[in-house]
Order: C-alpha cells, then sequence, then structure tokens
C-alpha cells in the first residue's frame, strides 16, 4: 500500500492535468488497487476493461479515462490514466526513498573523486580514483565505482551495483541492485594450448534516462565503448555484450540476451527471453517476439519470431504446421501402406 495523504486537488496538481467530478478537498490516505481500495483510498481505472470494477470498487476517489455514472467515487478524469499513476508514484518513491544526503562514515571515497553538491553516499560504497560523482546523485549501500568513472547529475545507484573503470553513467539514470556495467566482455582466441583472453579496455557510456534493471550486465568494449543511448530501459538480467551500440528509447525486457558488437536501432524491442547472435543490424523499431533469437541482421521496423526468428506471420505459420504434424504423418503412413499393398497386388 502506497500512502498518500494528498487531497485529490493536490493529485490533479502533481499529475499536472485533470478534470474533477466530486470534491477537490477529499483527502486520499493511500494508493489501492480496485478490489482492496476503501472509501479513505484512491485507486486507478486505466480503461473500459476495468469500469466495471471500478464501479464495485469501494474506493473513495478513482483517477479514471472518463467520467462514470455507476459510482459515487469521487473522480479525477485523465486523458491518459496509466501515465498520471506513473508520475504520482514518483512522487511517492521520492518521499519513500528518503535519502538524507552526506556521505556515510563508512564508506570509502578517494582523495582524488570528485564529489558533487547535494550527494548521498551510503555504508560500504567505494569510490574509487579519479572517479566523479555529479550533483544530487544517490550511492547506495555498497556500490562500487570504479577509477575515472562519472556518475551524473540525479542518477541513482542502488546497493551492490558495480561500475567498473571508465563508465559513463548520463543523468538521472538508475541502475539497479546487483548490475554489474562495465564487466570485461567474453572474448577468448583459441589455439592448441587453450583459450587466451582479449583484454578488454574500453569503457561503458550510459546515455540520460537509462534504466537497468536488477542483476543486468553491460560488459566493456575492447577498444573503445559499449553504448547505450538515452531513455533505453534495460529489465532484470539482461546481458549486453561487448562493443554493442544500442540505440535511443530501446527496450531490453527481462532475460533478454544480445551478444557482441550488435548495433540496435532506436525504439526496438526485444521481448522477455530475446536475443541475437554476435554482429548483426537491428533496424530501428524492430520488434524480436518473446523466447526468439535473431541470427541475422533485422529491417527497421519489422516484427520478427522464433528460433531463429523469422518474420512473424511466417514464423506462425510454421507454428501452425508444427501442430498438424502427427495428422500430417499418419495421413503419409496410410499412404504408403496403400501405395504398397497396390504394389503388391
Amino acid at each position: 500500500m502506497a500512502k498518500l495523504n494528498l487531497t485529490l486537488g493536490e493529485v490533479r496538481d502533481l499529475v499536472g492535468e485533470g478534470v474533477i467530478f466530486g470534491h477537490a478537498d477529499f483527502v486520499c490516505r493511500s494508493i489501492v488497487r480496485l478490489d482492496h481500495a476503501g472509501p479513505s483510498d484512491l485507486s486507478f481505472v486505466k480503461g473500459e476493461k476495468y469500469f466495471a470494477a471500478a464501479e464495485a470498487s469501494r474506493a473513495g476517489a478513482l483517477v479514471v479515462p472518463q467520467a462514470l455514472g455507476g459510482t459515487q467515487a469521487h473522480q479525477l478524469v485523465l486523458s491518459d490514466p496509466h501515465a498520471g499513476l506513473a508520475r504520482l508514484l514518483d512522487w511517492v518513491a521520492e518521499r519513500q526513498r528518503g535519502k538524507a544526503t552526506g556521505i556515510d562514515p563508512r564508506a570509502t571515497v578517494a582523495e582524488s573523486a570528485s564529489i558533487g553538491e547535494g550527494v548521498a553516499i551510503g555504508a560500504g560504497a567505494v569510490i574509487c580514483e579519479e572517479a566523479v560523482v555529479g550533483d544530487r546523485a544517490v550511492i547506495d549501500a555498497n556500490v562500487f565505482v570504479g577509477c575515472r568513472s562519472v556518475i551524473g547529475d540525479d542518477a541513482v545507484l542502488h546497493p551492490n551495483a558495480v561500475i567498473r573503470e571508465d563508465v559513463t553513467v548520463g543523468q538521472r539514470t538508475i541502475v539497479h541492485a546487483g548490475a554489474v556495467i562495465g564487466s570485461d566482455g567474453y572474448s577468448f582466441v583459441s589455439d592448441e594450448h587453450g583459450h587466451r583472453r582479449v583484454p578488454q579496455v574500453g569503457g561503458v557510456v550510459l546515455g540520460d534516462d537509462v534504466e537497468v534493471g536488477a542483476l543486468a550486465t553491460i560488459d566493456r568494449a575492447t577498444l573503445d565503448e559499449t553504448v547505450i543511448g538515452r531513455g533505453t530501459k534495460i529489465g532484470d538480467m539482461v546481458h549486453v555484450g561487448h562493443n554493442c551500440r544500442v540505440g535511443e528509447d530501446v527496450l531490453l525486457l527481462p532475460f533478454t540476451a544480445i551478444s557482441g558488437s550488435v548495433e540496435v536501432g532506436d525504439r526496438a524491442i526485444f521481448a522477455g527471453r530475446s536475443g541475437s547472435s554476435d554482429n548483426l543490424k537491428i533496424g530501428a523499431g524492430a520488434r524480436i517476439g518473446a523466447c526468439s533469437v535473431a541470427f541475422k541482421d533485422i529491417a527497421a521496423g519489422e516484427t520478427v519470431w522464433g528460433n531463429p526468428a523469422r518474420p512473424k506471420m511466417e514464423a506462425m505459420r510454421i507454428q501452425v504446421l508444427l501442430g498438424e504434424l502427427a495428422e500430417m504423418r499418419r495421413e503419409l503412413r496410410e499412404l504408403r501402406a496403400d501405395r504398397k499393398e497396390r504394389k503388391q497386388g
């Protein structure tokens, strides 16, 4: 349950729009899902699919896409209730975080590091030589920031995140717990003596407003930089290989695995458990379906599915045929038996 203690009018002011039906001074104690909401709670209705549940709810106030006639609840009508919920929850999250500024005495900060104003650095954090931490950045407990790395203004690094050396983290970028940015790429040269590791001496650049999920890994480049573009959102346990260049506003859903030296265009989407082989180009706006693996370049705007990934309709036709294989096999056996009988006759 997310505590609010705001009037409906204050909620409208926070989300920046809306028309109130009912009383603007109604106090919303908490934000609660429709089926759990009580007379002092605020709940959200994303669309027409939920209208019946909203009218049956005991919520004292509702955020809705249009005014509803079958409820006594106070209503705040928004053009996009889901976006409004996101803005309101941003405010709630900031209050819940409640980080005091300053450097915890149990943190280790190198003398050559540069620390901005209003920074919060938690217990056990390590800031190495020549690192730069921007204004109002939050470095949670046990975070490691390597030599010469740069953490942008208002960035948030959650507990146990690892930012290796020569990594740039953009402004307002969020790195969740346990993520590793700048680990060595998987690169080996094999000969009769075994496998010799190829050192990765480049860096990683995360653009502004990027989000990296828990336990995700982004490998450093061999020579230059692995790049994640502005606004890209990376889910939990995603792997981005060395030398990749991921564009702006890309979505990499949880468990995605992208091999080294792949170029991903702006606004492309990799659905859950999808991936690609190395040295590919994924066009802007391309969509890789869940559990699909790309083994060749994907054109801009194309939607692919399957393993190996194919154009979606082709892949779906193949899937339908797979379901018919047992019947086709039975019919083939009958045809062969009939042919054999005719030959014998």
